[in-house]
């Protein structure tokens, strides 16, 4: 009896193991099409070997997974280009990506303009306004180079607060406040944000909508689509962790499975089982 019970078992397991590797090889062959699978748009924030956090990558990863990119025949777009694609059906070229940096940590500068650069990628950095010339932060003349050299720059709001944590009526300054503080060092139009954290609800997306950006991104995992909330957008964040390019890859192909196990982790954690959603593997 406990022969048959062991052998259902492993039955099952197997079985298990097959359906996960049949829908993960799925989505891998259609994440070459953007009409179906959606756009991805990666964020990063740090890139170097000198200060390591758990937002930062190194040096040789990040440039492992961008000439990954670059043999895969991906092109990165502009922000405006996946505007565009989003409210009028624009064209992209094949395997679009946007490739995204959070906060304006001055190796976005140092380190990553040159590997983008060596690639001919473009990325979009949103800038912490009053992070702008202080210590390990780019500066206001480092923010005109890059974005004189592929790097778009846009905003991450006037203080980096977490805005749903915040009191309300800070909103206004964090939001529209950034954005008129970044326009004055950049001298031209900030059209797109990221949120802190990607906190937000419906009162922050209509400031949001109102300080005249045309864009806004979370962290919530996935792919970019037309029907998709163009003040919740999702990004896929790739980290250093344990396994960084199996993560970054499994990321790139297979966004609903990540975003399935994410959120499978959040319902678990908000129902009391906090061990179970610790044993997520979300790679």
């Amino acid at each position: 009896m406990l022969l048959v019970v062991c052998k259902r078992i492993l039955y099952v397991i197997i079985a298990c193991i097959a359906v996960l590797f049949i829908t993960l090889g799925s989505m891998y062959c259609l994440s070459s099409n953007y009409k179906i699978y959606g756009v991805p748009v990666l964020n990063y924030h740090q890139v170097n070997d000198k200060y390591h956090s758990a937002l930062t990558l190194d040096v040789a990863e990040f440039t492992k997974q961008m000439e990954y990119l670059h043999k895969e025949g991906y092109h990165t777009i502009s922000l405006d280009d996946l505007y565009a694609y989003i409210t009028e059906g624009k064209e992209l070229p094949e395997k679009p990506i946007v490739i995204t940096f959070d906060d304006g940590y001055i190796d976005n500068y140092e380190d990553v303009l040159p590997i983008l650069q060596s690639y001919n990628m473009q990325a979009t950095i949103f800038m912490i306004s009053d992070a702008i010339n202080t210590d390990r932060f780019v500066s206001a003349n480092q923010l005109q180079v890059m974005n004189a050299h592929g790097f778009t720059v846009e905003s991450h709001t006037n203080h980096h607060r977490m805005l749903t944590f915040v009191d309300p009526s800070t909103w206004v300054d964090e939001i529209k406040g950034g954005k008129d503080t970044l326009e004055g060092f950049m001298g031209k139009p900030i059209k797109y944000l990221a949120y802190p954290g990607g906190f937000n609800n419906a009162e922050i997306q209509r400031i949001t909508s109102e300080s005249g950006f045309k864009m806004a991104f979370t962290v919530t995992p996935g792919t970019v689509k037309p029907s998709d909330n163009l003040y919740a957008l999702p990004r896929l964040a790739i980290f250093q962790g344990d396994t960084p390019y199996l993560s970054f890859w499994l990321r790139l192909h297979c966004a609903p499975f990540i975003a399935y196990t994410w959120q499978l982790r959040d319902t678990l954690r908000d129902n009391g089982f906090t061990t179970l959603a610790n044993l997520m593997p979300l790679f």
